[in-house]
């Protein structure tokens, strides 16, 4: 009968010594460091300055429309360019995304169209 206690005695002691070293090896991969925390934000630029381009594609749009809907929909932190001429300045930021399309008009004459979005 002894000798079942002493086993078990035995037992408990490695399970405990096993989840001591569990818990350590648990801390340090938690003490790691950690990638910045996960943010939607960029897709949402990327959706945004899409979007604009499929609206634009969609209808024949002036310049003076594509300016106006970019400050309304991008609050004016982005740059718009069409045929490589710069429409409108963005502020700068921290971090930048560039969207392009070519748009063809009712005479298919193309315009390439480049939305660049600063945002933070």
């Amino acid at each position: 009968m002894s000798n079942i206690l002493s086993l078990s005695k035995n037992g408990f002691i490695f399970t405990m010594e096993a989840a001591l070293s569990l818990l350590m090896l648990a801390l340090m991969i938690a003490a790691l460091p950690q990638p910045n925390s996960f943010s939607l934000k960029e897709l949402v630029v990327t959706q945004q300055a899409n979007d604009l381009l499929r609206v634009w594609s969609a209808k024949s749009t002036t310049e003076v429309e594509m300016i106006a809907d970019t400050n309304k929909l991008l609050n004016g932190n982005a740059e718009l360019w069409v045929n490589e001429n710069k429409l409108l300045n963005g502020l700068m930021r921290k971090n930048s995304i560039a969207t392009e399309g070519i748009l063809l008009d009712e005479w298919l004459a193309e315009k390439k169209v480049k939305i660049v979005v600063y945002y933070d």
